[in-house]
């Protein structure tokens, strides 16, 4: 079963992760606050600010420890603002303790809450900026790499690949009379198309193979250690599979209907030899030779002979 909303849930989930974050800032701003309230005006203070566990209980506590999409929780920054936390809610009960038993609260205790509140936030921001980055590196309606994001991936694979002396295989992806769709059925159901596209590709690929959406129909797909041969097998299963699933889409006047669609598909390597400007180039002319020989098929360039 193919999900029919493909990898657009990757926006919707980061979008979320965005919305929990500022609510997550707002919870620890209001926590700050009832803190600097009761310090400064001698109110008691209670044991929810002493407690050695105080870090899992205060509202922002229970958002860092509570569910989290694996786009927040793969942040290099996620775990540092954990502990961040945890040294803010330690400079806190110093503070609070020397308060409670009339101990003076000297200007360095003052400086070092300071510090690590400086910290802290800081650190929040960083998270949410990154998620932000990640955000704008999707294509927003089939949630795959925006070609901009993809190119930056081909360029840290080349990077790779050129110090192992390794070679990855690149693929260039057209739907066949992607036209007609949009013609006969109408943008939305050219839409549904993509999404379903985009989403049968990851449920088809290997967990660490790349899709990007090069632009309108054309997609452009990563395979990490696979050698041209091999990512045509798997090309050659992908188009087949494809080929056999329906879609079922809304048509004019809103009369359910179930199409067919197929793709023409172009493989190339990318080499210490032949780098990734180089590699797009020859998987577009190995895409456009499956075009030429009547679609739905599979064409591949091979690096060195110059052959498609």
């Amino acid at each position: 079963m193919i999900s029919e909303s493909g990898q657009s849930t990757v926006v919707t989930q980061i979008n979320n992760d965005i919305i929990a974050i500022n609510s997550a800032v707002l919870m620890h701003s209001q926590w700050l606050a009832v803190w600097n309230k009761k310090l400064v005006c001698g109110q008691p203070i209670t044991e929810a600010f002493v407690q050695s566990d105080a870090y899992k209980h205060c509202g922002f506590g229970l958002w860092y420890y509570g569910e989290h999409s694996p786009f927040t929780k793969d942040q290099d920054e996620f775990p540092r603002l954990g502990e961040l936390h945890i040294s803010l809610h330690d400079s806190v009960r110093l503070v609070v303790l020397k308060a409670s038993q009339k101990q003076a609260i000297t200007p360095e205790d003052y400086d070092n809450f300071i510090a690590k509140e400086i910290a802290f936030t800081a650190s929040l921001v960083s998270l949410r900026d990154s998620l932000f980055g990640q955000l704008y590196s999707f294509d927003y309606l089939t949630g795959v790499y925006n070609r901009q994001a993809f190119y930056s991936l081909l360029e840290r694979e080349f990077s790779r690949i050129t110090r192992m002396s390794g070679v990855s295989s690149i693929v260039m992806v057209d739907l066949d009379y992607f036209k007609k769709v949009n013609d006969l059925y109408g943008h939305q159901a050219g839409d549904k198309v993509l999404t379903y596209f985009a989403s049968y590709l990851k449920d088809s690929l290997r967990p660490y193979d790349s899709i990007g959406r090069y632009g309108g129909e054309e997609f452009l797909l990563c395979l990490p250690d696979a050698k041209v041969d091999d990512a045509k097998a798997i090309m050659e299963r992908i188009r087949e599979e494809l080929a056999a699933h329906s879609i079922d889409i809304v048509g004019p006047n809103n009369q359910p209907l179930s199409i067919n669609i197929t793709a023409s598909f172009g493989v190339s390597s990318i080499s210490k030899g032949h780098p990734t400007s180089e590699a797009i180039e020859t998987a577009d002319m190995a895409m456009y030779e499956a075009k030429s020989a009547g679609r739905n098929q599979v064409k591949t360039y091979q690096y060195g002979t110059g052959e498609v």
